[in-house]
This record gives C-alpha cells, sequence and structure tokens, in this order.
C-alpha cells in the first residue's frame, strides 16, 4: 500500500463495489469449490495472499480485504490488502488495523468466523474506527489444520485438546451486513483457504529449516575446504640493497684521521685518495729513524778506518755493521708508514660510509672498518630473516622485494645463498642472513635500484595448506610447549 493510499480512510482508498445481487445457492456453491481448486493451485505465498483479497468478491461482495498473520497471536502483521499492489507498513491505516486484528485475535471468538464488534475493541482502536474501519467488519481465521487422533478408550470424544490458536486470518469490510449464509459460505472458504495457506507456509518452514541445518554444515565444509587451498609459504623480513663484491677499506694503521677526500655514495675512480691519517707523528719517527741512520753509518765509517791501526777497533766493525742494518730497516718501516698515511681507492665505486664526522677526529686501530667501496652495477638484497619466521630456504626460490620508496612496485629477485649459523642482526634479533639477486630489467633502462636502499623482503617458498600457512607459530609453540 502506497504512503498517500495509507494516509486515506479505506472508505476512500478502495474502490467502491458495486453492488451484486446475493448468488444463487448452486452457483454459489460452484463459485465456493472453483476459489478452493484456485487457492490449492498457487505455487508461492505472494499468489496465494493475492488470491485470498481479490478473487475472494466473486463469492461474497465486500468493499475491502485485509490479509494478516500472527506469530502465536503476538503482533500481526498485514501482509496483503485488496487492490492495493505495494503495502506500507508504518501508514497509520496498517497501524491501527494490526491493533484491531490484535484485539480480535485475543478475544474468545478469535477462531471463529464472527462478525467483529467495535465495542469490544479498545478505547484507542475502537476510537478510529470510525475514520478507518468500515461499518460491518466480518473476521475469518484461516485454522491450521490438526492431525486426525485416535480417542483413547474411556476418554470422551469432547475432551480432545482445542484447536491451535489461529495465526492468519482475512479481515472483510462493507457497509451491508452480514447475512448467516454469506457467513456459512466464508467459513468453508476460510477453511479451504487455510488448508492451502499452511500447506505453503509448512513448505516455506521445512525449507527454512533445512536451509537452517545445512548452513552450519556447509559453512564448516567450506571453511575445511578453504583451508586446505594449498598457498607458498612464505615470509617477511627486513633488507636493504647491496653490492655483491664490496671491497672493504679498512684501516692500515693506528692513528686518528685527520681529512676525508670523498663524501658519502661519493662515485670515486681508481686510485683516488679517499681519507688521510694525521702524519706528525709518523713523519718525526721518519726524522729520527733517518738520523739514527746516518750517526750509524758514521760511527761504522770511522771503526773501518780505524781498524788497521787498532785490533780491538776492528772487532767492532761488524757490530756496528749490524746497527747500520738495523737503522735502515727502521727507516724503511717508517717511510712504508708516512705512506699509508693517505688510503686510495683499490678500484672504481661507491664509497658507502655513514658521515665524515663521524670519523673525524676518531682514533683507530689497525684492521678497523672504515668505508665499503661498492660497484653499483652489481647489487644484490641483503636479508635478515628472524630466526622465528625462518623456512626451508633453498637456493633459487623467488623472493619479491617491496622499497619503502616504491612499495608498490615490487622487485624480483632469487635466493642465492642463506647462511646455516644464524647471528644477531643490527636490531639484536637472532637472524639468519640471506643473499639474493635482483632479475634484470625490472627498471627503466634496466639501471639497478640505488645501493643502501631499504625495504621488506617477503621470501617464498614451498606451497602447504592454507592452515599449516595460517597456524605455523601457534603450532610451533605447542610443539615447543609440549615437547613434540
Amino acid at each position: 500500500m502506497s504512503a498517500v493510499m495509507a494516509q486515506t480512510p479505506p472508505q476512500q482508498a478502495a474502490p467502491q463495489a458495486t453492488t451484486q445481487a446475493a448468488p444463487q445457492p448452486v452457483n454459489g456453491l460452484l463459485m465456493l469449490l472453483e476459489l478452493q481448486r484456485q487457492a490449492w493451485r498457487q505455487a508461492t505465498a505472494p499468489e496465494l495472499r493475492y488470491h485470498i483479497v481479490n478473487q475472494t468478491r466473486r463469492l461474497i461482495a465486500y468493499r475491502q480485504a485485509a490479509f494478516l498473520t500472527l506469530a502465536d497471536r503476538g503482533r500481526p502483521t498485514l501482509e496483503a490488502v485488496s487492490n492495493i499492489a505495494v503495502l506500507e507498513p508504518n501508514a497509520p491505516f496498517a497501524q491501527w488495523l494490526e491493533q484491531a486484528v490484535r484485539a480480535v485475535a485475543a478475544g474468545a471468538q478469535a477462531d471463529t468466523v464472527h462478525v467483529v464488534d467495535p465495542a469490544a475493541l479498545p478505547a484507542d482502536v475502537r476510537g478510529a474506527w470510525g475514520e478507518w474501519g468500515p461499518a460491518q467488519v466480518l473476521w475469518c481465521p484461516l485454522r491450521k489444520p490438526e492431525p486426525q487422533r485416535e480417542t483413547a478408550p474411556g476418554v470422551p470424544a469432547g475432551s480432545r485438546s482445542k484447536a491451535a490458536p489461529s495465526l492468519a486470518g482475512l479481515w472483510l469490510g462493507r457497509d451491508e451486513p452480514w447475512t448467516d449464509g454469506e457467513i456459512l459460505l466464508l467459513s468453508h472458504l476460510a477453511e479451504g483457504y487455510g488448508h492451502a495457506w499452511w500447506a505453503l507456509s509448512g513448505k516455506r518452514a521445512k525449507r527454512r529449516g533445512l536451509r537452517r541445518a545445512l548452513l552450519p554444515l556447509l559453512v564448516l565444509l567450506a571453511a575445511a575446504g578453504a583451508l586446505a587451498i594449498p598457498v607458498p609459504m612464505s615470509t617477511l623480513a627486513p633488507a636493504e640493497i647491496q653490492t655483491s663484491n664490496p671491497v672493504i677499506v679498512a684501516a692500515p694503521l693506528d692513528g686518528v684521521i685527520e681529512r676525508f677526500h670523498v663524501q658519502p655514495n661519493q662515485a670515486v675512480a681508481a686510485g683516488q685518495p679517499l681519507f688521510s691519517f694525521d702524519s706528525t707523528v709518523l713523519r718525526s719517527r721518519f726524522e729520527v729513524a733517518r738520523k739514527g741512520l746516518t750517526q750509524a753509518e758514521a760511527e761504522l765509517l770511522t771503526a773501518s778506518q780505524a781498524a788497521f791501526a787498532d785490533p780491538q777497533t776492528k772487532a767492532r766493525v761488524a757490530q756496528l755493521r749490524a746497527q747500520v742494518e738495523l737503522r735502515r730497516a727502521e727507516l724503511a718501516l717508517a717511510r712504508d708508514l708516512l705512506d699509508r698515511v693517505t688510503v686510495k681507492a683499490e678500484r672504481a665505486g661507491i664509497a658507502v660510509f655513514t658521515d665524515v664526522n663521524d670519523w673525524l677526529g676518531k682514533p683507530l686501530s689497525v684492521g678497523e672498518r672504515v668505508l665499503t667501496l661498492a660497484d653499483p652495477q652489481a647489487p644484490e638484497i641483503d636479508i635478515m630473516v628472524p630466526v622465528g619466521d625462518a623456512l626451508v630456504l633453498e637456493p633459487g626460490s623467488p623472493v619479491e622485494l617491496f622499497l619503502n620508496v616504491d612499495p608498490l612496485h615490487p622487485l624480483r629477485a632469487r635466493l642465492t645463498h642463506a647462511s646455516y649459523e644464524a647471528g644477531l642482526s643490527a636490531s639484536g634479533v637472532l637472524s639468519y642472513r640471506v643473499k639474493a639477486a635482483l632479475e634484470p630489467g625490472q627498471t627503466p633502462g634496466d639501471v639497478p635500484p640505488r645501493i643502501g636502499l631499504r625495504g621488506t623482503a617477503k621470501i617464498l617458498g614451498d606451497r602447504v595448506p592454507l592452515a599449516l600457512y595460517l597456524f605455523r607459530r601457534p603450532l610451533a609453540l605447542l610443539r615447543q610447549s609440549l615437547g613434540i
């Protein structure tokens, strides 16, 4: 019922039915049988409701018919109204009609076809009767058929339990009074309608019950099937772009760095100076060694000349000659250390280190790492896989790198090496070091990504059921807790 028609009293909303002559007994009986036969042939509940509220006037004349259902004599629900295609359940007429039917269904004659007395209704319903209700209303309950039961011996037939309460009904209204013959015909017709209605409702209830019973099983089967879907086992780990064959530049002597000749991530050529140590001590040591050598050579020359006249001096010549060789070795060492003051690049590459100010004035020991010379044309991925997330890492396994600067375009790679022994990562997590080689042709112009870029690597392993992929950590914790 549309909202506009719902606001209009039934006297104006429904078209006036033409006054028909009372049907002849034979014709009325035939029409009764025909209406029942058509009702039994309806395949769906909406079709049956339409038939009940619109085709019943072929047997009995009325101005308006409404079909309602009740849930265990609770709040009625308006299902269909004659001459109206679309219902508006919140319209004033619909709400008033549901209140009126609730009061009728709660009365003593709820299960019988009878004329509704407005005086027996509540005050709020009775007060609006003149606005929404016609002069004469007939209530026709559609009883639910009860199965036949045999009467136990010694029990009177009249002592059976009363019929189940009506859960559906037909509300018929008109201006003329209802005759006894019309009430009798409608009583028989209501029984036929009730049989057809509850037959369809029973089928729907069975289908709903079957669906409710099968739904958990179908959900369980669907969940089990989804958990059995094979998916590739994978793990995520922090990663960094590094060079595949770096050159480690370490401190060649003990000292303090005085000056850096390059900046971080600067391209350098072979033989280019990288940094220099403070040479003050080394130059002083070189001068001392040089002067010591000069003095030793002078003493050796003097002893060699005096050896011709003094036999004792001749014995000291060999000792002084050894002293000269010692001074020469000290001078060579001082010269070699002085030549190492400026560290030069062994080959071309990128100078990789943090900051110049981190090294200036810092005392270093021999072999301490200062920077790395990286080849930008030979990058690789350095991945630190935590021990708790480690998979069976086989060479050739596919790897996807999601860089922090471009996470929407992952880079493909292949695993080349995985360490057998775990160590602490920079963040202090016990991890395995994994190396992966980038596949060519993934960047514009095939330019490799810049050394030092960081991101997250996804390592793919063998295909396993989805259940194992989702619950591998709880299963591992359970195995460790129970020792199985």
